[in-house]
């Protein structure tokens, strides 16, 4: 479906992807797919991921007179290159 079909025919569209139907978004001359619509399902939701391997597994700690700032950064990225 182009951009102006979706643009014109919006309500309908969204009672076809109600209904169970994927929707497919064409754009320009050449109907490159820019876009899908499908059905929310509780399933499509985001689960929570741990933010690492060893998240929960390992700890760190900081020095309470760390500092990082950008001349830290930029130093340290100098000595990699």
């Amino acid at each position: 479906m182009t951009v102006g079909d979706f643009k014109a025919h919006f309500s309908s569209v969204l009672e076809e992807v109600m209904q169970g139907e994927e929707i497919q978004i064409l754009y320009g001359r050449a109907k490159k797919p820019v876009a899908r619509f499908t059905k929310y399902t509780e399933s499509s939701k985001r689960k929570k991921r741990p933010l690492g391997l060893y998240n929960e597994k390992a700890s760190y700690w900081e020095d309470e007179n760390f500092e990082f700032t950008p001349e830290t950064l930029f130093n340290d990225m100098n000595d990699l290159m």
